[in-house]
Formats: C-alpha cells, sequence, structure tokens
C-alpha cells in the first residue's frame, strides 16, 4: 500500500549509512532510511531504550509539525497494519 499523496515517509535508526544502503538494496526498501548513529532524534522522541537502541515507532506528524499518533513497541512486537497508519494520515487530510 502506498501512502496517501502528499505524505512523507522516513524511517530512522541508529546503524550508520553505510548499514543502511547495505540494508536498503538488499530489502528493496521503498523509502528513505536516516541514521541517528548519535541517538539524538531516537532520544527526543522518547525512543531508545536500552539494550537494543530504538524500541520500534510509527509517528504521524502533521504539516504543522504536531505528532498526531504515535505506535512505540518493543524490538520484535506485532505492528500496526500499513492500511490502519494511512487512514490515520487520510484523516488528517
Amino acid at each position: 500500500m502506498l501512502a496517501p499523496e502528499g505524505t512523507v515517509v522516513l524511517g530512522i535508526s541508529p546503524q550508520n549509512v553505510d548499514s543502511h544502503e547495505r540494508w536498503i538494496a538488499k530489502e528493496d526498501f521503498q523509502f528513505p532510511l536516516l541514521a541517528d548513529v548519535d541517538k539524538r532524534v531516537g532520544t527526543d522522541y522518547d525512543v531508545v531504550g536500552p539494550p537494543f537502541g530504538y524500541r520500534r515507532s510509527i509517528f504521524v506528524i502533521d504539516r504543522e509539525g504536531i505528532i498526531r499518533h504515535r505506535v512505540v513497541k518493543l524490538v520484535g512486537a506485532t505492528w500496526p497494519k500499513a492500511k490502519s497508519i494511512a487512514e490515520v494520515i487520510a484523516e488528517l487530510g
């Protein structure tokens, strides 16, 4: 499922750019994956947790920069379906 029109999708993790490039090529990842090696962004969003680094998280941020939807899970936890996230984005219009 594609993101609704006008939506920007980004991934971020604490691995370095070289690691991301290899993973993107291997998995045919469809959106940019940003490197937060110093975990500054993860700390700002309160998703850095020992011992693994980042907790699996999804944020929907509106045009004004306000977080409208937040899902934070433990590593390996189940995820919401892409359709449900797209519905949250569509509601923001």
